[in-house]
């Protein structure tokens, strides 16, 4: 069996981890993922929740890149340091380094793990490592948003032609239209469906409310829209 392809085939990115997640756990769980734009971005997360927390920052459109699995060097004596794995940083687009840990909320209970987190932000601060440093839980995790975010990682790859003519549909569009009214007017099925979701994930769109996202979802201008 042979594959053609008419641009070529274009493999991701690889991975900017500064270390290796194993490739299986009988703990819990482990996955490699695309994320990103274009050709993408291979991903390890170490667990379901990291995964799940990187598909919501890379839906993000104030986040401009990330990295997972980065070693943090601090201490007094430089002979001595310890080191945190910080499981993700995010580049925002205004060029803020946001580095985040990510725990369930049973791992929180003794207090312990917070205290060690109280004192690896400060030597972030000291040492110019990064911006801020944040917590992300179980609880931080919204499922319309998970969902939502699930499709913009899968239409990650652009279609120019189907692209043109969805910024075409999104120019025209006054006040709200249902995502299936607008799919209709694109004359591309599937297609055109899969160019208008791109749309929303980079804010030329969004929808009218904050929901899961399906046809019938009504959907405007985003803040980003401009005409073609």
């Amino acid at each position: 069996m042979s594959f053609h392809f008419r641009e070529g085939l274009r493999l991701p990115e690889p991975s900017r981890a500064q270390r290796d997640i194993a490739g299986a756990s009988t703990g819990h769980c482990t996955a490699n993922a695309v994320l990103g734009d274009g050709d993408g971005l291979r991903m390890q997360a170490e667990s379901w929740l990291e995964f799940c927390s990187f598909l919501l920052l890379d839906a993000m459109r104030i986040v401009a890149g990330l990295q997972e699995q980065v070693f943090f060097h601090y201490g007094w004596d430089p002979k001595k340091l310890h080191h945190k794995i910080i499981d993700v940083i995010a580049t925002t687009t205004d060029g803020q380094r946001i580095a985040y840990t990510i725990k369930p909320e049973v791992r929180l209970v003794s207090g312990e793990f917070l205290k060690e987190m109280q004192e690896v932000a400060w030597w972030m601060k000291e040492l110019d490592f990064a911006d801020d440093f944040r917590l992300l839980t179980e609880r931080d995790i919204d499922q319309a948003d998970l969902s939502n975010a699930r499709m913009f990682a899968a239409v990650r790859g652009s279609e120019p032609e189907a692209d043109a003519v969805a910024l075409q549909v999104a120019n025209s569009l006054h006040g709200g239209r249902s995502l299936r009214e607008l799919t209709l007017a694109t004359g591309l099925e599937d297609r055109g469906y899969r160019a208008l979701i791109r749309l929303m994930r980079q804010g030329y769109l969004r929808p009218m409310q904050h929901e899961l996202i399906t046809p019938a979802t009504l959907i405007k201008r985003g803040e980003l829209h401009h005409a073609a």
